[in-house]
């Protein structure tokens, strides 16, 4: 689940020298030819709609589901319910985040994209515990220089052994999205916990029951 299919596989920088793990998406995309940033959310995309298992879904996760102390799907800003056996939250700089291009704040992640200020509260009315960061960018084609500050959960929220966020049963988290000493990780980390979290998913999902992805 993504709020927007058009920025799925969507990267910062050029993938030139990138190095990404053999077995991620990435790797292979690039295997295959990608040579620019659009290539490769181009191949990715095409890759992910063409996976049997593997639905993807544009909307806006704005809650959890629990039930029993377990998480059983989310809740939608469109107002669908989606339910799934695994939760994964892959939702990067977009808790609560504000853009800010010199006197301008909006409600942004990342230019053009709106913020997950619902799933923040939701989150944060269950207890969980989060941190600040801030992210500088400077000037590039077509844009200002700006500036991103947003939450992200708390170190201690999650399990490094499963990617779990053991206050809840059946979530996990991955990416951006989760505090590291030394900052959020790049895109070839990403990809590589990605598919880390894959396999998690796909033993907690009781092989082959759906898990969804909120990203």
């Amino acid at each position: 689940m993504t709020t927007s299919l058009d920025t799925v596989y969507a990267l910062d920088e050029e993938p030139g020298a990138l190095a990404p793990p053999p077995g991620t998406l990435l790797y292979s995309v690039l295997a295959e030819g990608a040579g620019t940033r659009w290539d490769v959310h181009r191949a990715a995309k095409y890759a992910l709609e063409s996976e049997p298992s593997l639905h993807l879904l544009q909307s806006t996760a704005s809650a959890l589901i629990v039930a029993d102390g377990a998480v059983v799907g989310v809740e939608t800003w469109e107002g669908v319910p989606r339910r799934a056996a695994a939760v994964a939250l892959c939702v990067g700089t977009f808790l609560q985040a504000r853009l800010e291009i010199g006197s301008v704040v909006e409600q942004h992640g990342r230019l053009s994209e709106m913020a997950y200020d619902d799933l923040y509260r939701d989150l944060q009315e269950r207890g969980f515990e989060f941190e600040g960061l801030q992210i500088a960018s400077e000037a590039g084609s077509g844009s200002l220089p700006h500036v991103v500050r947003t939450l992200v959960f708390a170190a201690a929220e999650r399990s490094s052994a499963d990617l779990s966020l053991p206050r809840l049963a059946r979530l996990y988290a991955a990416g951006a999205c989760v505090a590291r000493p030394a900052g959020p990780p790049g895109v070839v980390a990403c990809a590589a916990e990605g598919m880390r979290l894959a396999d998690v998913l796909t033993g907690a999902a009781g092989g082959g029951a759906p898990a969804a992805g909120a990203a």
